[in-house]
């Protein structure tokens, strides 16, 4: 569009002559741009699977400047879907570390540009808390995301900032949790903690399950999987007789892929036939590399980059164990998309993996957090694989499906769009004029 502080082209009466419910998320995310972590694959899902009637604009982080440039809104299809995105910065290091918070970059992103991210839109949706700081005072009513139990700023390994200033991340979140209309989380001790912490508005807060793709996530066939096999020798130098493990994740803190390294390193002491296939990429990347070598795993351990969802599902229908080694996470989508590839499961007993992972029946949930525990869990798996792939799996995950998980978030946009309308609170923004038509 020429007219860089332009907003969607959207009749601003939509909401009040009964047409569509705009909703803007407000996140660092790239909608255009490779899927480098759970929550940008919540927000993809939840764009894609949505009703006619909900439509959503993006207001994010631009990973490509010359098609997605900061200042102006471009739109793009996603799932089928036409969506309107403005960047207000750009994210040069996706799913690495910037010297900035991405989520510092964002605000103040937004305080730049608040007039176009502000306006034509009925609902505001964060998916941090950060970004709402601009929008204080906004009439419209906001909802959130929480994807993780934010007591966890004070674990060790937490590599989120607010480890540094956890008593001020907590002042913020007092100012800013009454401003939502409504709140979903992917943890049910974080719905309880913020109950217990808000109970004059306690039943704002709840659940939601996060969900594997059954159009992409799913088992091969025998013919798609030989294809597959055969592929992974030519890019990564996996021969088809070896046993595949996998996992998916950021190469940080949160993820402990040192955990995972090391553990795999005495599986394949035992087993010299096994390979590890790592999907994704961080700030510890280098340091897991010089690791591999100092335990002679140079040649065994793949670490394959990010890659594009469809390349991802690829992956797992040929994988033989999944393997999830984190410190702590919310609901992870990886470990649902390699369920509904029919892949059992070794894991880390963290957040609500146990609702998929059945001990003992599709995986292991590992609760001794060290190389050892971890490896005898991989190993045990490994000679029950064939009884426990496909169906045992593939049950686990059959309700947790976009259509199934996020009705109530649509309903919840109805709810707070018929609420808003009610009250007769105006859908542009405080203090905004409209550009021409």
């Amino acid at each position: 569009m020429s007219d860089a502080a332009a907003a969607p082209r959207q009749s601003a009466a939509a909401l009040q002559s009964g047409g569509r419910i705009r909703v803007r998320i407000v996140h660092q995310i790239d909608p255009a741009g490779l899927v480098a972590g759970g929550i940008d694959t919540f927000i993809r899902g939840l764009i894609k699977t949505a009703p006619p009637d909900i439509q959503f604009s993006v207001v994010g982080l631009t990973t490509d400047e010359k098609r997605r440039p900061v200042g102006r809104w471009t739109t793009l299809e996603l799932g089928g879907k036409r969506i309107d995105f403005f960047p207000v910065a750009i994210n040069r290091n996706p799913g690495g570390r910037s010297a900035i918070p991405l989520s510092v970059k964002l605000t103040l992103g937004i305080f730049r540009h608040f007039r176009a991210c502000s306006n034509r839109c009925d609902i505001l949706e964060f998916h941090r808390f950060e970004p709402v700081i601009p929008f204080l005072g906004d009439p419209r009513p906001m909802t959130a995301f929480v994807h993780q139990n934010m007591d966890v700023i004070r674990n060790a390994k937490s590599d989120i900032g607010w480890r540094h200033f956890p008593g001020l991340y907590f002042e913020l979140e007092r100012r800013l949790v009454p401003m939502f209309a409504s709140v979903f989380s992917v943890r049910v001790d974080a719905v309880d903690a913020y109950r217990v912490r808000y109970p004059g508005i306690a039943d704002r807060f709840r659940f939601i399950a996060t969900w594997a793709d059954s159009d992409l996530f799913h088992p091969a066939d025998s013919a798609r999987r030989d294809e597959v096999r055969r592929s992974l020798e030519a890019v990564f130098g996996v021969k088809p007789e070896e046993e595949v493990l996998m996992s998916v994740g950021r190469l940080d803190e949160q993820k402990d892929p040192v955990l995972l390294v090391e553990s795999f390193a005495r599986v394949n002491s035992d087993r010299p036939n096994t390979c590890l296939i790592i999907v994704g990429d961080g700030v510890l990347r280098a340091a897991l590399v010089s690791r591999t070598k100092a335990l002679g795993l140079d040649g065994r351990v793949v670490f394959a980059g990010w890659r594009a969802p469809s390349e991802v599902a690829d992956l797992l229908q040929v994988t033989d164990v999944f393997l999830l080694s984190s410190a702590y996470e919310g609901m992870p989508m990886c470990v649902l998309e390699a369920l509904g590839c029919g892949v059992p499961v070794v894991t880390t007993r963290v957040g609500e993996v146990e609702r998929v992972v059945h001990h003992g029946i599709n995986g292991y949930v590992v609760r001794e957090h060290s190389p050892e525990a971890f490896a005898r869990a991989i190993l045990e798996l490994l000679s029950k694989r064939g009884a426990w792939r496909g169906d045992p799996c593939t049950d686990a995950v059959r309700q947790y499906v976009p259509g199934k998980v996020l009705g109530p978030v649509y309903e919840n946009y109805r709810t707070l769009a018929r609420r808003n309308r009610c009250s007769g609170e105006v859908s542009e923004g405080p203090g905004v004029a409209l550009p021409a038509q």
